[in-house]
């Protein structure tokens, strides 16, 4: 199955040449990687030769030809039984990243764990949660027997699951009561130190003259990243606008905040490119979620 999936993303896009890109000007179409994230939008400028370089050093950059076939893989769960929330170690206060199924259903929402039912028969509670936020976005609402995809963090690891709304309260204030959580799947063991990788990130320094670059995330961590940028622009302590995308879950998930620059390596002699360590200034709860999601899928 995976193998037909490689096999139709390399059908939608054809590799590009250098020559193949012309410099100075809006391109007429966008630039992607091999694996179909964004390095230059269609209405973008690629500068100079330098950042061209660079581009191809880093990534594989095609064109595609026609919208890939959109698939969900399915996640590689540990096989050690069916799980309980009592298993997973859920508690009043936990934060729960929530994804519902109408039109906002690709965005993840952070919520909490306010409450749980008695057990009923088999042991089965159901789960009582604040209404889902998500800053720039109005509060989510749930209508009654949706169901909704839910991803916990414990001190046991990080777990998936499903639940229907079985209802939605307005005193004293917004939550919501979700049946008793379906199929509870735990994502592979994974420790938060930086996870090497190859996203594309497009960056610009705050307050500073440009358009935003491409650059390279080489590993990543809830907290940070280690950004390899076309030329050593940012000092220590400035500020990046920064940009990038994942998948997780089959999910695209996007990222706008603000990074500190905590390093700045020394400049490659061969193309002039230096590394920064970032530090996270603003990321939303459940976008932290989203990235933790992410790093367990591929630790």
């Amino acid at each position: 199955m995976t193998e037909q999936i490689a096999e139709e993303a390399r059908q939608s896009l054809t590799r590009l040449e250098p020559s193949e890109i012309p410099l100075g000007v809006s391109l007429e179409w966008p630039i992607v990687a091999a694996d179909g994230a964004l390095l230059f939008d269609a209405g973008a400028i690629v500068p100079d030769a330098p950042a061209l370089e660079f581009m191809f050093r880093h990534f594989e950059p095609h064109r595609a030809i026609r919208e890939p076939a959109p698939h969900v893989l399915e996640e590689e769960a540990a096989r050690d039984g069916p799980l309980t929330l009592e298993d997973i170690g859920l508690t009043i206060g936990a934060r729960v990243g929530l994804r519902g199924t109408g039109g906002t259903g690709s965005a993840m929402y952070a919520s909490r764990v306010i409450g749980f039912s008695t057990p009923r028969r088999k042991g089965e509670r159901s789960l009582f949660v604040t209404q889902p936020l998500m800053a720039g976005f109005d509060p989510l609402d749930l209508t009654l027997g949706e169901q909704v995809d839910l991803v916990a963090l414990t001190g046991r690891g990080v777990f998936r699951f499903a639940c229907t709304v079985d209802a939605t309260c307005r005193e004293p204030f917004d939550y919501a009561v979700l049946s008793a959580p379906g199929a509870i799947r735990r994502l592979r063991t994974r420790k938060f130190a930086r996870m090497p990788t190859r996203l594309a990130a497009h960056f610009a320094v705050e307050g500073g003259p440009g358009a935003r670059q491409l650059g390279r995330v080489s590993d990543i961590s809830p907290y940070g990243m280690s950004l390899t940028a076309p030329n050593a622009a940012a000092h220590m302590g400035d500020r990046l606008q920064l940009s990038f995308q994942f998948k997780t879950d089959g999910v695209a998930v996007n990222i706008e905040t603000v990074a500190i620059v905590r390093h700045v390596g020394n400049a490659d002699p061969s193309d002039g490119s230096a590394a920064y360590g970032l530090e996270f200034e603003t990321l939303e709860p459940s976008q932290r979620i989203a990235l933790k999601s992410f790093m367990a899928e591929h630790s």
